[in-house]
Parts: structure tokens; sequence; C-alpha cells
């Protein structure tokens, strides 16, 4: 298993309720992820794992080229979320660039929801977060 699988495991493993497991062997290989456009105009990809984000519990993964930043955002949910690829770099606006944290491989975050905040991949290469939610979550802009 490669080691950013090996992580991702691991972490998913220690941080996920034991009510979003299956009841039953599902399978997913990463070549059958379903990736879609989440925003049009904007380059990042959403993969669903389980569950539908929109709608409840789920866990995505969230791709995006390297040396990208997104827009200033929020979300109606809160989430949890583990760097599987690439440097990430997550932070609140309320503090600034100041609080902005690097985030490698293996790395754990968690975002409450309706606060603005910021995200980019400062890698050379793509990044790969997966993205766990309990409630409907969908991402908004500021007005």
């Amino acid at each position: 298993m490669p080691n950013h699988l090996a992580s991702l495991a691991l972490a998913a493993a220690a941080i996920l309720p034991g009510r979003a497991f299956a009841l039953e062997d599902s399978y997913l290989p990463v070549d059958k992820i379903p990736y879609a456009v989440e925003a049009p105009g904007q380059p990042q990809r959403l993969g669903p794992l389980w569950g539908e984000r929109a709608k409840g519990p789920a866990g995505t993964l969230l791709k995006v080229p390297g040396n990208w930043r997104a827009p200033v955002h929020a979300h109606t949910a809160d989430y949890r979320a583990i760097v599987i690829k690439g440097l990430w770099a997550h932070w609140q606006m309320q503090g600034g660039e100041a609080t902005r944290v690097e985030l490698p491989p293996g790395s754990y975050w968690t975002q409450k929801a309706n606060e603005m905040h910021d995200d980019a991949c400062l890698s050379d290469t793509e990044c790969v977060i997966l993205l766990i939610n309990d409630m409907p979550y969908e991402t908004y802009l500021p007005k």
C-alpha cells in the first residue's frame, strides 16, 4: 500500500465515527472514483466516496492542481479533513495570513460551518484532500 494511502487508512480509522462505516464490504478503486467539477470556472474536482455531501454524512475527495489557491469561502456544515497528497495550507480570514498552517500528507484539520477561510495547494503537483462531513454540506462565497 503506498504511504499516502496507508496514512489515509490510519487517519480515517482514528476519526470516523462507527456509524459512518458500511455494514457490508464495499470497494472503490482509485481509477474508478467519479470526479466531477465543483464550481464552473474553477479547477477543483470532487470524488464522492460514501454518502452525498449535500444531503448528509459523506466522505469526499477534493483534487486541485498544484500551486492553486481557492477563493475565500465557507461551508454550510462543519467538516474534518485529511491531506492525502501534496502540501496544503489552510487559514481563517479573521486572523489573516498569520494564522495560515501548512499541512503535509497525513495532516488533519477541522473547520466550523459558516466561517470564512482560505485554502491553497502549495506543492507543484496536485493536492488531494479527504473531506468528511456529518451534516448537509455546500460551499459558498462571501456576499
